[in-house]
């Protein structure tokens, strides 16, 4: 098992996550409320930001530029170490660029 701490806007929640499983099916199983849609990879409603760690997975709504900046969808990322994560809507505003406007 892993130890994976969400740093939400307004506090943080760590997590045990199996190496099989994806990060955001053990933040329900553990009553954490992430946002997410498609559950499959193809948007990015589930993205947060790597801040330590190393995650396997992916999805294909990424660029390489946004993968290489550190975002990950979370629906399906399974982790191969400890991680932190930022999640959030501020998240998604900057990974969109709506934080820009």
């Amino acid at each position: 098992m892993y130890e994976i701490t969400f740093y939400f806007e307004d506090g943080t929640e760590t997590i045990e996550v199996a190496p099989d499983e994806f990060v955001l099916d053990a933040a329900e199983r553990a009553g954490l409320e992430l946002p997410h849609s498609c559950r499959n990879g193809m948007c990015t409603s589930c993205a947060g930001e790597l801040l330590a760690g190393d995650l396997d997975g992916g999805g294909t709504a990424l660029t390489p530029d946004q993968e290489a900046d550190g975002y990950v969808l979370l629906c399906c990322s399974s982790p191969r170490a400890d991680c932190e994560i930022r999640v959030g809507e501020r998240v998604q505003n900057e990974l969109l660029g709506l934080d820009a406007l």
